[in-house]
C-alpha cells in the first residue's frame, strides 16, 4: 500500500547522515529491490511509493550516483534525470536462477524484451544467467570513468561508460527503443484473449458434459426403479 514501509527509522537516519556528510565524488548504493523500474510484475521499490520517493530524494542530493539492485531474474540498466545529474541503476540477477526457471523460455524472453514497457531503460534486457560489475578508472579529474557492465556466460553482455567529469553526465543517455512495441503488445493482448476464450469454452463444455451425465444417470436410475 501507499504507506507500506521498507526499512526502519534507524536505517533511514543512518543513510541520511552518510549522504549529507560524505564528500565522495562517486556514490554507490546497493539495494535488494529495483528502484527505478515500473515493470508491473516485479517486486520493486514502487510497491512502497512513499519510501521510494524518500530514497530518490536522498539520492538526488548527490551527483554521480549508481544504484546496484537485483531480485528481478534478468538484467538491465536504467537511468533517471535528477537535479544533480543522472541517477544510474544496474539491475542484475541471478547467477544461479533466472525467469527461465519458472516461466517458459519463449514467453519470458518475448514478454520482457518486447511487451513490457521500460521508459528508463538504456539497454536491452538480458535474460540468461548474469551478474553486474563496476570498474572504476580514476586517473585525473578530467578522465574519471566508471564502467557499468552486466556479464553472462560468454562475457560482457551490457556495457556503459559513465563519465564523471564530462558534459554527458548532466543528462541520461537516450532510452532503449523497442521496434514496433505497440504491435508486440497487441499480439500479446490477442493471445491472452484467445487463451481466456478457449478456457471459457473448455470450462463451459465440462460443465455441460457433467450436467448431461447427471441427467442420463437420473433417467436410467428412474427407469431401473420402475
Amino acid at each position: 500500500g501507499i504507506n507500506a514501509e521498507y526499512g526502519g527509522a534507524e536505517q533511514w537516519a543512518w543513510l541520511d547522515k552518510e549522504l549529507k556528510s560524505d564528500p565522495s565524488t562517486l556514490t554507490i548504493l546497493g539495494t535488494g529491490l529495483p528502484l527505478l523500474t515500473d515493470r508491473s510484475y516485479l517486486d520493486k521499490w514502487l510497491l512502497y511509493p512513499m519510501e521510494r520517493e524518500r530514497l530518490l530524494g536522498l539520492m538526488s542530493r548527490r551527483p554521480n550516483t549508481i544504484i546496484l539492485s537485483g531480485d528481478s531474474h534478468f538484467a538491465e540498466m536504467q537511468c533517471s534525470n535528477t537535479t544533480k545529474g543522472p541517477l544510474f541503476e544496474v539491475q542484475s540477477s541471478g547467477m544461479t536462477h533466472n525467469c527461465l526457471d519458472w516461466i517458459p523460455d519463449v514467453l519470458c524472453r518475448y514478454y520482457i524484451k518486447y511487451v513490457s514497457e521500460c521508459p528508463g531503460c538504456i539497454t536491452e534486457p538480458y535474460i540468461d544467467l548474469n551478474y553486474g560489475a563496476l570498474s572504476l578508472m580514476w586517473g585525473d579529474e578530467e578522465s574519471a570513468r566508471v564502467v557499468l557492465e552486466v556479464r553472462g556466460r560468454s562475457g560482457v553482455e551490457m556495457h556503459y561508460v559513465m563519465d564523471l567529469s564530462g558534459v554527458d553526465r548532466e543528462h541520461c543517455p537516450p532510452p532503449h527503443q523497442v521496434e514496433n512495441q505497440a504491435v508486440w503488445q497487441l499480439c500479446a493482448v490477442s493471445l491472452v484473449s484467445l487463451a481466456l476464450l478457449l478456457l471459457f469454452y473448455l470450462v463451459t463444455y465440462c460443465i455441460i458434459a457433467v450436467y448431461a451425465r447427471i441427467l442420463v444417470y437420473r433417467r436410467f436410475d428412474k427407469q431401473h426403479q420402475e
